[in-house]
């Protein structure tokens, strides 16, 4: 059975002022393709 997963990460990066935009979107995106294969966006 395919259901939606749900899962926390935790980055820690000393010295850094933040994440960075970049990176959060490309995470999101490439979240989004993988649920759209799977056919549960």
């Amino acid at each position: 059975e395919d259901r939606p997963t749900l899962f926390f990460e935790i980055i820690q990066r000393k010295g850094a002022q933040s994440f960075g935009a970049g990176n959060f979107k490309a995470l999101f995106e490439s979240l989004e393709r993988e649920q759209e294969l799977r056919g549960n966006l």
